[in-house]
């Protein structure tokens, strides 16, 4: 019985048996990692004459012949000679065509069907053709070997790129890392992944990085471009107005050439005794005056462009006579040189002035004109042509220009001239060849692309078409005739007069800027003995949000046009050489919080500032009522930048002064010190409050902020209409109705104050 015990222990218990068994498994397991494995994997062994042999994993084919995974083949083998790594040198990337020369250079001596089963058998494999693999794409797999090989390193991590041939002449490569692992001194494990969708990530992620640096820094730059070097040309521009009224006050006068003299000499200008004649003198100050307007163009459309570039930048609409516009972007020393070469056709003739953005309109035509002049026939006519549709209401613009160099080798592209001309850092190329310029600086090849973004920033489009015989840039976008503008208003800015129960207040550090804004409330209509402008000390500018609201406590029956720069530098009393700038707009919300609410109704506060980018101007209107570009004061152009922030604050006045606007008899009169509100006004604010009374009790604390502001100014509405009993009732539920939370039962309290108030 023993013998019998142990015959069937060795049968069953067999080490050689289980040895097989498990032998078996490893290689079903290792032949569905072989398989199924996303990465490509290599088993490369370096025979006794040098020769190496690798064999790549199914995931190669699935890569490169996804065909051939219908076949018996799972993988491939191939053959290297020991010449391959004998003479190897470092590769360096540097163009497609040296890759596919690289990778033709590493040609396999044979290429072979390869079963994962047979080849743990030792079966042999049939040869396989260039029907499953090209010759550059195993090539640049066994560059990658040779690489791998010659690895000074045991294990080691390699970049490597792999071709690609999807047609004769597409040929692209696909980013790979290879992780390196020698196994014995004749074998190596090479595991080959895909890493094309992470650089693209990180290619992604780069450029959002680049993209958002360069957003900051244009922010930057523009923030000190409008604020330092326009405030300085405004400043200037101020003092060359100053000059010129001086000269033309009286010409003969000795006591006023003496004090433009002097003015002259605040620039570190000395006298000429040319100026000694008042007509050179007046005709310096004209050259004076169109230079620094013209520098001042050439800063704000740079800032322009950084802002439209970025998509942040909002249209200003102002007051254009298009044909003058467009001449002045030519800058030309005499207008019958502009008619002669750069002549400007209208239809109709003549135009119409339009409420368009003057910094877009220039840019997008300066460019044009440059870009004609530049590639088009050397000393040849540009011409202008302006058309616009009064029943679509669209304006179009062609510049036209004859054929230049290279003319014929960009009617060949075709329409892809256009797609090239109109991309982001790109030129054609026969421009490149052409153009006299040795090195390309930064917006080099960008102003087509950015005269398209500002195009679209005015809800346009412009386009390129190469003709035979000339060239077209056409740019459209709709327009509003500017009396078309102002006609949708009950009253034009030449029948506005300002109330006389209304005082001009300003604050502002600079001496200069303080003499300007005199000027503005003057012609604005307001008398000198109601003007007050502060910012001459630090007492001034740290205590104004106080005397701001003394002023105005003192004063219940009038009215407050106050005018703020935003950055406001004086200096430390301790220590003078310490500069620190206080915020305008936050001093305005301050005082706003501190007035009563039909105090803050009588106020209009806006912020002047040179920053006028979306995000700075929106942070002024949170802040204070509206927002005044900095820009040359003018008398013309005070009514018409005030005229609609006015009415929009107080559209009150506007239905008053429509009513009788030949009288001219002051508002005063006819509002007897107080202002008239009717339901039909109000109606508007009842209608918010309405909506968000029904909001759930989570939602309705959440907005709490909002209705309750609201609510404020619908108690300040109620308190300056003709007094009743209802509407009495109504200011006292209201002013129940405040506290840090909403009462339990405000939608019947609110349903309450509702009802009442249409009893009235």
């Amino acid at each position: 019985y023993m013998l019998i015990i142990v015959d069937v222990h060795d049968t069953i218990f067999d080490k050689g048996a289980r040895s097989e068994r498990r032998l078996e498994e490893l290689r079903q397991m290792m032949g569905v990692v072989w398989d199924n494995s996303s990465d490509v994997i290599c088993i490369s062994v370096k025979g006794n004459n040098g020769d190496v042999t690798t064999m790549l994993s199914p995931t190669f084919l699935k890569i490169y012949s996804p065909a051939s995974c219908g076949h018996k083949a799972k993988a491939i083998a191939f053959e290297l000679d020991r010449k391959h790594f004998e003479n190897y040198r470092p590769y360096h990337r540097r163009q497609a065509e040296d890759m596919v020369s690289a990778a033709r250079a590493f040609k396999p001596k044979a290429i072979f069907n390869v079963e994962f089963g047979d080849l743990m058998r030792g079966r042999s494999s049939p040869i396989v053709g260039e029907y499953v693999v090209k010759d550059e794409e195993i090539g640049s797999m066994a560059h990658l070997v040779v690489r791998a090989w010659c690895a000074k390193e045991d294990e080691t991590l390699l970049m490597h790129e792999l071709l690609r041939t999807k047609q004769k002449s597409n040929k692209f490569s696909i980013r790979c890392e290879a992780n390196i692992t020698r196994m014995e001194q004749n074998a190596m494990l090479i595991v080959v992944r895909d890493i094309s969708e992470r650089f693209r990530r990180f290619e992604a992620e780069k450029k959002v990085i680049s993209e958002t640096t360069a957003r900051l820094k244009d922010a930057a730059a523009n923030r000190f471009t409008r604020h330092e070097v326009k405030n300085g040309l405004l400043a200037a521009i101020g003092l060359c107005d100053s000059l010129r009224e001086s000269v033309a006050t009286d010409s003969k006068d000795a006591f006023a050439k003496a004090e433009a003299l002097s003015s002259l000499q605040a620039f570190h200008r000395m006298p000429n005794a040319k100026f000694a004649d008042p007509q050179n003198l007046s005709r310096y100050l004209f050259e004076l005056d169109k230079t620094l307007h013209e520098i001042l163009d050439t800063i704000l459309a740079e800032a322009m462009a950084r802002d439209v570039i970025h998509e942040v930048y909002e249209p200003k609409l102002e007051r254009v006579d298009l044909p003058k516009l467009l001449y002045s972007t030519m800058n030309l020393t005499s207008r019958s040189q502009s008619i002669k070469r750069f002549p400007i056709t209208t239809s109709p003739d003549p135009l119409p002035e339009y409420a368009m953005d003057t910094q877009l309109l220039k840019y997008i035509h300066r460019n044009a004109i440059s870009n004609a002049c530049k590639y088009g026939k050397r000393g040849g006519q540009v011409c202008t042509s302006v058309t616009w549709d009064r029943e679509e209401g669209m304006l179009t613009m062609d510049v036209i220009n004859s054929p230049g160099l290279g003319h014929e080798e960009i009617l060949k592209l075709g329409d892809i001239a256009s797609e090239i001309v109109f991309s982001p850092r790109r030129r054609l190329t026969m421009h490149c060849v052409f153009d006299d310029s040795q090195s390309a600086s930064h917006s080099s090849g960008d102003g087509a692309w950015i005269m398209h973004k500002c195009a679209k920033t005015l809800g346009g489009a412009c386009e390129i078409k190469f003709d035979p015989q000339k060239t077209v840039f056409t740019f459209k976008c709709p327009v509003t005739p500017y009396h078309d503008m102002l006609s949708m208003s009950n009253i034009s800015q030449k029948d506005f007069e300002m109330p006389k129960n209304v005082w001009g207040i300003a604050l502002d550090d600079s001496k200069i800027q303080r003499k300007l804004l005199i000027r503005f409330f003057l012609y604005a209509g307001i008398p000198a003995e109601r003007i007050h402008i502060k910012g001459a000390t630090n007492t001034d500018v740290r205590g104004f949000d106080d005397w701001a609201v003394n002023f105005v406590d003192s004063h219940p029956d009038d009215y407050f046009l106050m005018i703020i720069d935003e950055n406001l530098d004086i200096q430390e009393d301790q220590d003078a050489t310490r500069q620190v700038t206080i915020s305008g707009s936050r001093a305005i919300s301050e005082m706003r919080a501190r007035l009563l609410p039909d105090q803050e109704r009588r106020v209009l506060a806006l912020i002047r500032s040179a920053n006028d980018s979306a995000s700075d101007v929106a942070i002024y209107n949170s802040r204070a009522h509206g927002f005044l570009p900095k820009a040359p004061i003018k008398k013309d152009s005070v009514r018409e930048v005030l005229v609609p922030i006015w009415f929009k604050r107080f559209p009150r006045f506007e239905k008053l002064h429509t009513s009788d606007s030949g009288s001219r008899v002051s508002i005063d009169e006819h509002l007897g010190g107080e202002v008239v509100i009717t339901m039909t006004e109000i109606f508007p604010c009842i209608g918010d409050i309405d909506k968000y009374s029904s909001l759930p009790k989570d939602e309705l604390l959440e907005k709490w902020s909002i209705i309750w502001e609201k609510l404020h100014a619908l108690k300040g509405d109620l308190l300056i209409m003709q007094r009743q009993a209802s509407i009495d009732e109504a200011i006292g539920m209201i002013t129940r109705l405040r506290g840090p939370i909403p009462p339990s039962d405000f939608f019947e309290k609110w349903q309450h104050i509702r009802s009442t108030l249409l009893m009235v």
